[in-house]
């Protein structure tokens, strides 16, 4: 896949998102610009806003002001099914699959879900998009044992790559990871986010995804935004972001080197 262009119109604009909770602000004209491509870390102490703007961003919740836009349409405040049909797919900090359905059924019923089949009499729908569900189940590199395990008894890392391959069933443009790594140790949060790298680089995806190990954030990311009090701080490369003095201020006391 070629390096991200910035010379081509973005794939993301959002321009002056704003969100209010009575008197808070917690999202206050927020623009952001992510190209085709780009693997994007939202990132900032808690309370920065990072979820907020995922909510608002994905339709959640409904934005007191400001719009956004993928590849070039307006998508502001469609609900989540509306932009899952524009390309956007996203995935939460707690994992949603159908705990008593396996691995490779989950993934059968986003691909019923993409293709706007119905799944009422699933006694016919089990037949559907079986080698599909296999193929993404391997792009995520599930064990093949699993596939047939129902997904509550998966562990927490192969629920994660389930969620991605059923993420990655509807086709998306854009990925959207609110915390992908939460839960998980060290060495577990760098192979996850890896894997979500590769799949990303081998298929043309752009990601953009909140993340609160910097570790993390800087082995993959190639730009990062800083949300500090539901504003954007800094943005630019991993190196100018390490490098910016408010966004060492805003993580005193916290390490933001990788």
């Amino acid at each position: 896949m070629p390096e991200p262009d910035s010379r081509s119109p973005p794939l993301l604009q959002v321009s002056g998102l704003s969100k209010n909770f009575g008197g808070l602000a917690a999202l206050a004209d927020v623009d952001l610009e992510v190209a085709k491509g780009e693997f994007r870390a939202i990132i900032g102490p808690n309370g920065a806003g990072k979820s907020t703007f995922f909510n608002t961003l994905t339709g959640l919740y409904k934005a007191d002001a400001g719009s956004v836009r993928l590849d070039g349409r307006d998508i502001t405040g469609r609900s989540p099914h509306a932009l899952a049909r524009a390309g956007v797919s996203r995935t939460f900090q707690i994992t949603a699959v159908f705990s008593a359905l396996s691995a490779q059924e989950n993934v059968q019923m986003a691909l019923l879900a993409h293709m706007r089949k119905s799944w009422d009499l699933f006694g016919v729908a089990r037949k559907f998009g079986v080698e599909r569900a296999k193929e993404l189940l391997a792009m995520v590199e599930l064990p093949a044992d699993a596939a047939e395990r129902a997904a509550g008894t998966l562990s927490h890392g192969d629920q994660k790559r389930l969620e991605l391959a059923i993420a990655l069933a509807s086709e998306p443009k854009l990925l959207l990871l609110d915390e992908p790594t939460a839960g998980m140790a060290a060495q577990e949060r760098l192979d996850s986010i890896g894997l979500v790298h590769r799949v990303a680089h081998e298929i043309g995806l752009t990601v953009v995804f909140t993340e609160h190990d910097m570790a993390v954030v800087f082995a993959v990311a190639t730009q990062i935004s800083v949300l500090h009090q539901g504003r954007i701080l800094a943005a630019g490369t991993p190196e100018a972001v390490r490098a910016n003095e408010d966004v060492r201020k805003v993580y005193l006391g916290e390490s933001i080197d990788a």
